[in-house]
This record gives C-alpha cells, sequence and structure tokens, in this order.
C-alpha cells in the first residue's frame, strides 16, 4: 500500500489491526504510521463505517432529527453525539449524490419534462429545475437563483452530463429560454413541445 502522505511504495505491514480491523503500515520513506482508511472521509472515525453509513442513511432519507438518530443507537448501545452526525453528513452526503448520479448514466429516458418552482433554501430564494423522464424517473435538479438563460443552459448541459443520454423530445412550459436553451445544449434535432 502506498504512503497516504508522501506517496512512496516503500512500506512495511505492522503487527495487528486497529480496533476496526484494518491493516496498519509504516512508511520507510517518510517514517509515518497509517492504517487503511487514512485519508479518507472516515479517517479517525471511531465508530464502525456500516453504522455511520446507515445514520447518514437514515437521515437523509427519513429526516430524522440529529439528537433522534443519537439516541436510537444509543438504546442500541452505539454511543455519539448528535454533532458527530452533522459531521458525518456533511463528509459523505456529497459521496453519497455523486454515487447515485453516476448510477443514472444511460437510464434515463429520451422523453424529458422539464419544470423550475421558485422555493426558499436556507432562508434564501431560488430556483429549483427539474427534470422527469416519460416512467417518471429522475433525470437532473439544478439549483439556480436566477430564472434565464444562463440558468436554462447550465441545467440542460448537467442533465445530459449526469445520464449521457441525448434526449429526442423535451416538454417544457411556455418560459422564453428553453427553445433556445435546447438547441444550443441538446440539439437542433430535439423535438421541443410545450404544455
Amino acid at each position: 500500500m502506498n504512503c497516504p502522505h508522501c506517496h512512496s511504495s516503500s512500506t512495511t505491514e505492522r503487527e495487528g489491526r486497529t480496533v476496526h480491523g484494518f491493516r496498519r503500515f509504516r512508511c520507510r520513506g517518510c517514517g509515518r504510521r497509517f492504517n487503511e482508511r487514512t485519508g479518507t472521509a472516515l479517517n479517525r472515525v471511531q465508530v464502525p463505517r456500516d453504522i455511520v453509513f446507515l445514520v447518514v442513511l437514515w437521515r437523509l432519507r427519513y429526516k430524522l432529527s440529529l439528537r433522534d438518530l443519537a439516541e436510537m443507537f444509543l438504546i442500541r448501545g452505539i454511543v455519539f453525539t448528535h454533532e458527530a452526525v452533522r459531521d458525518w453528513e456533511a463528509r459523505l452526503a456529497p459521496m453519497l449524490a455523486e454515487g447515485l448520479r453516476k448510477r443514472r448514466a444511460g437510464k434515463a429516458g429520451r422523453c424529458w419534462h422539464v419544470d423550475e418552482t421558485y422555493l426558499k433554501v436556507a432562508g434564501k430564494w431560488c430556483y429549483l429545475y427539474r427534470a422527469i423522464d416519460r416512467d417518471s424517473n429522475l433525470v437532473d435538479v439544478y439549483l439556480s437563483e436566477t430564472r434565464d438563460m444562463a440558468a436554462a443552459k447550465a441545467f440542460l448541459r448537467s442533465a445530459r452530463s449526469v445520464t449521457q443520454v441525448e434526449p429526442e423530445q423535451v416538454t417544457t412550459d411556455g418560459h422564453a429560454s428553453y427553445p433556445r436553451a435546447i438547441a444550443d445544449e441538446l440539439g437542433t434535432d430535439v423535438d421541443h413541445r410545450t404544455s
């Protein structure tokens, strides 16, 4: 295993394992000690990683409060604070979101329905662009402070790159920026319909 500090391949495995069963190493180049988890998002986390992922999943899926999650696991004998839950969510939610985006590649249909709505996020009003395909599968979402040509183009560019699908038909509301944004980002062969 390469050293995460100096990237040297000259390392030796040390005796024993960490509390969670990870192999331990020492770098001959820089002399630093590390384990298999060093340099990852879960480095120095004292709770087993399957518990951490379960906590983050429940937090995102069921909208449980930080304190409720800590209390639920305390009853089961696993001790951590609500601030640990906040930290794990901040570290892992972007990684989970990126993993889900990668899983959508190539799975969207070729007929998209695009719409935007105005909502408040963290006390600030913004536009949420979203697209679904004919089977109601999510294509992509995009937050923007504005509802203009640049936002529409950025959203369509993102949707195409996430799904790696070129749509045949895009149905939108009658907003004026969509026809040009669709032509510029998706091509002139795409059938644009308004509802």
